[in-house]
């Protein structure tokens, strides 16, 4: 009987077993998704504002350009993807109109896109910025978002705030380039810098006797004595900053322990100054209007932003820079000079470049703000933006668009008034003095040491983040 009962209490035991089991794998069926299935995500009633003072450049109206049309498409999609709309307004750089909202008990902007030097420090200060890596569904790693050196300036006590709208159609400009009139060297006899950089040349000790080759030719082709070599299109100071990059310095360096100095104050920074008043003496180099170089070539070379040599968009005044010219052209880093070598970078991004901003204060889940900064700031197509755009259309040469995006994904930071306030004003105008003779090389330093001295002390042991060149 007890074994009976056992048998029975065993079937018992076995079917409820399978049963469970069954239901199990039933109920794992009837609830099994993909993998790759997207949840549904409803942020119907939320509208999102992206303040600038450029507003028309980041979105044109409608019907007014390619760029400003893919731009309002990606907004309409954001509303059929999310059931959110999103908008540009005119908005100032700094943070005295936000506070003033927040003060009133308002909501303010969900995004910022500044302009000004100290916009960023200031909104920081002010606890008004979200750190982007507190914001859920964003991958700081993803270059939409910019390349790192790029937006180095946008780090504050070592977390990321400032980010650039890197795969739309804006490119990233920064200064210390040279852009040089190919089919004018060429139709004088002149080689082009793309080859002495692929010799391993390109460097001082070349470039003073490059520029008299030109002068000379130029001479001998009838050329008007109003010709010169090499000019500055912005500034002597602007460029002496190039030199100094190119020559392996960083215009602020750690000297261990927390302690910071300003690395142009050596000799190897006074080099670069005096190299440019022995071409400014020889008559090879002179500060002249991008016009003289672009329109008129009365200049085989110009150093000045990126802007002069990628500026492409339609409806504008294109017509003032080299992509809307019909000669072929070139652009190159600034030679390097005996304490840098051919991986210096001279480029920099100054102080004044945009960031755009993340506001803390808008009202916003941060997981909402996620969601719609991963999808607008995506590509606007296909074609890689900006990227495949110079490729393709803009640039002549490989070289070209090799140099620029080198460059740019090693390129230095001006950190200027932004941190070494007057003190800098002062530097910039006694190196301008010093490239033209009026004043020494060691007298333009000395007259702004104390200044920028205090202002390292002041700002850059808080805030300052040294990604390291080349990394």
């Amino acid at each position: 009987m007890k074994r009976i009962l056992s048998l029975v209490l065993s079937f018992v035991m076995i079917f409820f077993l399978v049963f469970t089991v069954s239901c199990s794998t039933q109920e794992e069926e009837v609830f099994d998704m993909a993998f790759d299935v997207e949840l549904e995500v409803d942020l119907t009633g939320l509208h999102f504002v992206w303040g600038s003072y450029w507003d028309q450049e980041i979105c044109p109206s409608r019907d007014f350009s390619i760029v400003g049309d893919k731009i309002h498409k990606r907004f309409d999609d954001l509303q059929a993807k999310y059931g959110c709309t999103m908008e540009v307004i005119p908005w100032e750089d700094g943070s005295s109109r936000t506070l003033q909202e927040l003060a009133a008990g308002m909501n303010t902007i969900d995004f910022l896109d500044s302009h000004a030097s100290a916009g960023g420090i200031q909104l920081y200060r002010a606890n008004l910025l979200v750190a982007l890596e507190d914001i859920p569904n964003i991958n700081l790693s993803d270059s939409k978002f910019g390349v790192p050196r790029f937006i180095q300036y946008g780090i504050f006590d070592g977390k990321q705030y400032g980010f650039y709208h890197y795969a739309w159609e804006f490119p990233p400009e920064y200064h210390g380039v040279m852009m040089f009139n190919t089919e004018l060297l060429h139709g004088l006899g002149i080689t082009t810098p793309h080859e002495y950089k692929e010799s391993n040349e390109w460097n001082w000790a070349n470039f003073k006797e490059y520029l008299l080759s030109i002068q000379e030719a130029a001479a001998n082709a009838g050329y008007a004595s109003d010709f010169v070599p090499y000019i500055s299109g912005n500034s002597y100071s602007a460029d002496a900053i190039g030199f100094m990059f190119a020559n392996g310095l960083q215009m602020i360096e750690n000297n261990g322990n927390g302690n910071y100095s300003f690395g142009f104050d050596c000799n190897e920074g006074y080099a670069a100054v005096e190299f440019l008043n022995d071409l400014y003496n020889n008559g090879l180099y002179v500060q002249k209007g991008a016009e003289v170089f672009v329109k008129n070539q009365m200049a085989a070379m110009m150093s000045h932003e990126t802007y002069w040599a990628t500026h492409f968009y339609e409806k504008s005044s294109s017509q003032n820079y080299l992509p809307a010219q019909d000669y072929e052209y070139g652009l190159v880093g600034f030679p390097y000079g005996p304490n840098g070598n051919e991986h210096s970078v001279s480029g920099y991004v100054h102080h004044g470049r945009r960031l755009n901003w993340v506001l803390n204060g808008s009202g916003k889940e941060l997981s909402e703000i996620g969601l719609v900064m991963d999808y607008v700031f995506s590509p606007l197509d296909d074609s890689e933006g900006w990227y495949g755009y110079f490729r393709d259309q803009i640039f002549y040469t490989p070289e070209d668009h090799e140099n620029y995006v080198y460059m740019l994904e090693n390129v230095n930071f001006n950190y200027g008034s932004l941190y070494l306030e007057k003190g800098y004003d002062t530097w910039n105008s006694g190196i301008t003095s010093a490239v033209v003779g009026k004043k020494s090389v060691s007298e333009a330093f000395s007259s702004a040491k104390s200044a920028i001295d205090d202002a390292i002390r002041k700002n850059v042991t808080w805030t300052f983040e040294d990604l390291g060149i080349g990394e």
